[in-house]
């Protein structure tokens, strides 16, 4: 209940009242004892008055903060109407403007006087998605934006100014990068001290020119690395050039015939330097994991996205027997504190995944007893069907299923992911929520779906496949258990499926790796026999041959039909067959699987980087073998995306 308060005019009254009184009492009583009783009266009241005056004005430290509050919102609400910097609310899940103030009623009201609350919308989408750019033009002026994503609340404000004004707001954050030189020792491993000092000369003035244009505070602190400083103005130009000093450094080195890249990993943000520098850190290790000659940029906020520029050439960064030998030490350490460990696939198992399967599960029987290689029987091609049927009959592989694994595991066990590095595209979702630790093994670009709880991660882009990962780490084991004559054949036979029997993406390390396979045994003849293409297999390959579209001079893509499914290893090869065709650098294939999803099987040469273009669709993989799986769409509509993004890569890609 809210007390009462005397105005001014109320206490006048009174006073008149009492001096009324007095008067009168003095008058009619003058020497009378009960005059000064009614003067006692009198001051009385006033001094109840006053009491009671005091009282109601003392208000609490509640009331104190609320009065505060309220004068506060006042003012806040009359500054952000009357100051430049446009604040509009919006809905976190619609999107939808729900209040602007009127600097950004006169920014964004159109001629019709309607306000644009589609540009702004389009501008919180692409922000949302993770975009780097931290600025927007409306007609001749530019405004820096910030989106606060906790609150609903985008912000904005006029930076357009002369060229030798300072610079203000989001371009002064802090940039920290650092670029690393691709096969560097690789290169100047057997060359003479002169030799690489031009080298070292070469890429000393290549760097400084480049941190000289831009204005980059740069410093190198060993042969192959550098690190700079900058402001993000400065790494806008670069993303808006989409990091073209990677293709400059590229053909510089090309003409002196140096096998040499650029890899870069940049992190900007508004504080917490240290932070910024140990994401760009991370981001170096993925360009590198990648197949270098790239750059990965990531804002040093965890929902922000990666954005990777460049990889417009094959993988070109040469593993290291060392960097082996340490990881098979590695992950042999970490599997003695387990008492179990199950290695997985990516699902829909191919002979890669498979033959991976059984060389870390060999790999980890040398140090435990309880090793598995799990498979699941309810998804299996004919080949790794009849594979699994000899593995079987020989007895020397530890096989499980899915729902077997499920109930063996442990509190203590460990996962091992072959051949895939991402979530989605795991054996078993189910069976990889059961585990607190994970070990990646894979031959693939690292993407965005990555293990969180991964303790130890080999990938290596530069190798052919999997199997051939797993081998050499058998190879530096050199344990009491070897490979059977079975095991080695399906090694050898994942091997021969990414390499396509040894004719794409080899290296003296996979020839190596294969001569180790035959002294274990491998044999041609029970290859051919488990990898036999079926009649039926066979027929639906052609079917997909005889769709294809020669969309460009060297470009093939094929689209089966929307009533008829086809699984993705026969699209697989069917890409594989076009691809051997004369002229052929690219082949996309685009089915409809059993389960009513639409697959994208891409394959390259050397000049298409088909891995870019399924990541824009979702997907991943290499250079020139990558794939994509689309849900809630029909087979025409997934190829008229897929055109637009070819097209696009056409536009970067002049060899295209």
């Amino acid at each position: 209940m809210k007390r009462f308060r005397f105005a001014t005019s109320h206490l006048i009254m009174i006073g008149m009242i009492l001096f009324g009184i007095l008067a009168i009492s003095v008058r009619v009583l003058q020497d009378s004892p009960l005059l000064m009783f009614i003067v006692f009266l009198t001051c009385a009241a006033i001094v109840i008055l006053l009491y009671y005056q005091k009282s109601v004005y003392e208000i609490s430290e509640l009331e104190q903060i609320e009065l505060l509050n309220n004068q506060t919102e006042g003012k806040l609400i009359t500054l952000l109407d009357q100051m430049p910097v446009g604040v509009i609310q919006f809905d976190l899940e619609t999107d939808k403007i729900e209040w602007f103030n009127p600097f950004a009623e006169l920014i964004f009201t159109k001629e019709d006087g309607e306000f644009d609350s589609e540009f702004i919308t389009d501008v919180i989408k692409s922000k949302k998605e993770g975009s780097a750019d931290q600025t927007m033009e409306v007609g001749d002026n530019k405004y820096s934006v910030y989106l606060d994503l906790n609150k609903g609340i985008f912000y904005f404000f006029n930076i357009s100014r002369d060229a030798d004004s300072p610079k203000q707001g989001l371009d002064l954050q802090p940039v920290i990068g650092v670029i690393s030189i691709d096969n560097y020792d690789d290169t100047v491993e057997s060359l003479t001290d002169a030799d690489v000092s031009q080298i070292n000369g070469f890429i000393a003035n290549f760097i400084s020119e480049f941190a000289q244009n831009k204005g980059i505070f740069y410093c190198r602190v060993n042969m192959d690395r550098f690190y700079f400083f900058t402001d993000y103005s400065t790494l806008n130009q670069l993303i808006q050039d989409k990091f073209e000093v990677l293709e400059q450094f590229r053909k510089e080195a090309q003409e002196r015939q140096l096998p040499l890249t650029l890899s870069m990993g940049i992190s900007y943000g508004s504080a917490n330097h240290d932070q910024i520098g140990q994401i760009a850190l991370k981001n170096l290790n993925i360009a590198l994991v990648r197949g270098g000659d790239q750059a990965v940029v990531r804002e040093n906020e965890e929902h922000k996205r990666l954005l990777y520029f460049g990889g417009g050439t094959v993988s070109t960064v040469k593993r290291s027997r060392t960097r082996t030998r340490a990881m098979m030490t590695a992950i042999s350490d970490k599997i003695k504190t387990a008492d179990s460990v199950f290695v997985v696939g990516h699902k829909k198992l191919d002979m890669d995944a498979l033959g991976a399967s059984v060389g870390m599960q060999v790999f980890a029987n040398n140090i435990i007893d309880h090793a598995y290689a799990v498979y699941d029987e309810n998804s299996m091609s004919h080949d790794v069907g009849r594979a699994v049927e000899r593995l079987q009959y020989d007895g020397n592989t530890q096989l499980l299923t899915v729902n077997e694994a499920l109930e063996k595991i442990t509190d203590n066990s460990l996962l091992v992911m072959v051949d895939h590095s991402k979530l989605q595209l795991t054996l078993s979702r189910e069976l990889y929520d059961k585990f607190t630790e994970v070990i990646v093994i894979d031959h693939h670009r690292r993407d965005d779906d990555f293990p969180e709880n991964a303790t130890l991660t080999f990938i290596e882009s530069g190798a052919s496949s999997a199997s051939e990962l797993v081998t050499e780490l058998l190879q530096f084991q050199d344990g009491k258990c070897r490979l059977s004559k079975i095991q080695a054949s399906i090694v050898m036979a994942g091997i021969m499926l990414d390499t396509k029997n040894f004719s794409t993406r080899v290296t003296s390390r996979t020839f190596d790796v294969a001569s180790y396979l035959r002294t274990l045994g491998s044999d041609n003849v029970e290859i051919q026999n488990i990898s036999a293409l079926d009649f039926d297999e066979y027929r639906s390959v052609n079917e997909l041959i005889l769709r294809g579209e020669r969309i460009l001079p060297n470009l093939i893509v094929t689209a089966g039909a929307d009533d008829t499914s086809y699984s993705n290893v026969i699209a697989g090869k069917a890409a594989d067959t076009m691809l051997n065709m004369a002229g052929i650098e690219a082949t996309f294939v685009i089915i409809k699987t059993p389960e009513g999803s639409v697959s994208v099987s891409a394959r390259s040469r050397n000049k298409i980087n088909v891995q870019r273009i399924m990541e824009e669709m979702g997907g991943g993989g290499h250079f020139n073998l990558a794939a994509c799986q689309m849900q809630g769409v029909n087979v025409k509509e997934v190829r008229q995306l897929l055109l637009e993004k070819i097209e696009e890569e056409f536009k970067e890609n002049k060899e295209f």
